[in-house]
């Protein structure tokens, strides 16, 4: 037991009270020496980083979310942009309009079409309930 104790305090005493010997480079408070890097004039300079906070990290994924903000806005402008270019050349070219006009048009009307049937159906259904109902003789 004396062992671990002494082994703990030692590993304490070296992290907790390391003090900067002559040699060594001061950081700004709240920062640690990292590394060392070569500036422009080949003089060792260290490299000081801080550890991140809480809002370091917020700052992080807002800038994260604005960069995917952006990118979204361009991929869906390139898909603008290339819809818009079938548009224009359709408009130049007489035979490729009636196509693409009754393609978009089509698109539309065949979805309206759809769900107009399906209304349809539940109402023709409502309504063979509603006369089986009235023609039952024993329930008036």
């Amino acid at each position: 037991m004396d062992l671990i104790n002494w082994s703990l305090n030692a590993i304490d005493t070296i992290f907790s009270t390391r003090s900067l010997g002559s040699g060594e480079p001061n950081c700004p408070a709240g920062t640690f020496a990292a590394g060392y890097v070569m500036d422009g004039w080949e003089k060792w300079r260290v490299v000081c980083l801080a550890a991140l906070s809480l809002e370091d990290i917020e700052d992080i994924y807002l800038f994260g979310t604005l960069i995917t903000g952006f990118l979204l806005m361009g991929l869906g402008g390139a898909l603008w942009y290339r819809r818009l270019v079938k548009a224009v050349s359709a408009a130049q070219n007489p035979t490729k309009l009636a196509g693409w006009i009754e393609t978009v048009v089509g698109r539309a009307v065949s979805t309206q079409t759809v769900v107009m049937d399906r209304k349809l159906e539940n109402i023709v259904e409502k309504l063979a309930a509603m006369q089986r109902a009235l023609d039952r003789p024993g329930d008036q």
